[in-house]
């Protein structure tokens, strides 16, 4: 067409606004907290050995799976010391859980299989001298201890600890109770599922989510419509047999990023986290057992908090930002595996299909639903220039590609203009990639359709990397360049 862009074009409304810079917040621990972090493997086992080693009158252990000779020993010689030990145990998992079963009874341990009444008992907790509750992500489990991705929180708030012990005196018992939050408490199945919901509705920076499982769908839709608002939303997650595909396409198409792990890589997401608002005077971090599953928040024993402690904030994030990377956590020496690769589409909204620009930021009004350039594949392009003066838009998206990967960026370009030339260049969209140019166009590649293009990026493999798309014209004789349908896969 030779009409100028300015003629034909309903431009969409709004700036796509510059994301706004958060000043994290110091990470050191005040001296009055209740709460310390540990994170797992990073900082080994020792806490919960030391805490047992610790009490004095009594010990209280929720636990789905107990497959640890050390903590099992420990908690008899406490036993055996003159302290009250109790045990409940998950009976679904017998298997795992008999042979400490049997050592704890010998010992003299008062140990219970837990309710039916539950679909199984999930939560990970010890509780010493009814004045100290250790509240887990991961299980008491030899196996797994080098390879999983875990926190675990040191809880000393009265009202907390409290909650606790009502609740495992009752769990304990087999008797029906409705849990009291404490000051900071999130249980299943009461209020899990209504709390969660609350942290991530109510975040209006960043949301950073951590799980092992990822099927939830009122907390997947919850995470879309925190990224459809302008939340920053990152997910690293266990994805081992692709179960949950789906809702990361979700995520993905709204402009959220996700990293998924797989246990043949030798890391194991266990974890469950979430961290609201990052940097900010209201951020806020759930860890805890609950997975995003209906069994989890619904029909299971489960347990954790929700807190705004600056020190266990920054440790989770921290931990979380290095698992999303695939580099090694600042915790300790055991990273994520470097040298392996999970297939990916890394791009938010590679089609923009969302009807919205984020997570691409450039230049305002550039988002396309006319028929004048229609889209390739569903009802939205991004059209840059086509206006026959000197002009210039962009369209800008930042993202990691993992270490270990090999990465090829696609996408599908369709040009048409009023230049008549055969020769020379004087429109061109240019590519770059952290400023360095790995693509040219001009208005000489004018075509009557969609051409895919693919650019090999394999070289910024465990970098964060900026794709840049640069539309010029020069002053007079509109050249439009209209892009749609854009991949960064990495493999």
């Amino acid at each position: 067409m030779s009409l100028t862009r300015r003629l034909l074009r309903t431009l969409a409304a709004g700036a796509t606004a510059a994301a706004t810079v958060l000043t994290p917040v110091a990470a050191g621990h005040a001296a009055t907290s209740p709460y310390t972090l540990v994170i797992l493997p990073d900082q080994g086992e020792n806490a919960i050995y030391g805490l047992v080693a610790s009490a004095t009158k009594s010990v209280d252990v929720t636990i789905y799976e107990l497959r640890d000779t050390t903590l099992t020993t420990a908690l008899v010689n406490r036993q055996k010391a003159g302290v009250n030990v109790r045990v409940v145990l998950d009976p679904n998992h017998s298997s795992v859980n008999s042979a400490a079963y049997n050592a704890l009874t010998a010992g003299g341990v008062s140990v219970v299989y837990s309710s039916s009444s539950f679909t199984y008992t999930h939560q990970k907790t010890i509780t010493v001298d009814g004045a100290r509750s250790y509240i887990s992500t991961g299980n008491f489990d030899t196996t797994y201890y080098s390879t999983s991705r875990d926190y675990g929180v040191l809880d000393t708030d009265p009202a907390d600890v409290a909650a606790i012990e009502q609740v495992f005196d009752a769990d304990y018992a087999h008797t029906a109770i409705t849990p009291s939050d404490g000051t900071d408490l999130v249980w299943s199945p009461t209020d899990s599922q209504s709390r969660l919901l609350a942290l991530i509705n109510g975040a209006q920076h960043s949301l950073d989510v951590q799980e092992e499982e990822f099927g939830d769908t009122a907390l997947v839709n919850a995470i879309v419509a925190a990224e459809q608002r302008g939340v920053t939303v990152r997910v690293v997650a266990e994805d081992t047999s692709a179960k949950y595909t789906a809702q990361f396409n979700q995520v993905t198409a709204a402009g959220g990023k996700v990293t998924t792990y797989t246990s043949s890589t030798g890391f194991y997401v266990h974890a469950k986290a979430i961290v609201a608002d990052y940097g900010t005077s209201t951020a806020k971090v759930f860890a805890g057992s609950e997975n995003f599953s209906d069994n989890s928040l619904n029909h299971n024993r489960e347990l954790g908090l929700i807190i705004s402690d600056p020190a266990v904030i920054s440790g989770i994030e921290s931990t979380f930002t290095a698992d999303f990377n695939r580099v090694p956590s600042n915790g300790g020496t055991t990273p994520p595996p470097t040298g392996t690769c999970t297939a990916a589409q890394l791009l938010g909204n590679p089609g923009f299909e969302t009807g919205t620009p984020s997570p691409w930021t450039g230049t305002a009004g550039t988002l396309n639903s006319a028929s004048t350039e229609p889209a390739r594949s569903g009802s939205w392009d991004v059209w840059l220039d086509g206006y026959g003066t000197a002009h210039t838009e962009t369209l800008s998206q930042t993202v990691t590609v993992p270490a270990g990967c090999t990465a090829s960026l696609g996408y599908w370009l369709h040009v048409d203009t009023a230049e008549t030339s055969t020769t020379t260049a004087y429109d061109k969209l240019t590519v770059t990639a952290n400023g360095t140019t790995v693509a040219t166009h001009s208005n000489l590649d004018h075509n009557t359709g969609y051409t895919q293009h693919t650019v090999d990026l394999s070289a910024y493999a465990g970098q964060s990397v900026t794709l840049t798309f640069t539309g010029a014209e020069d002053y007079q004789k509109q050249t439009s360049f209209v892009l749609d349908d854009l991949s960064l896969n990495v493999s």
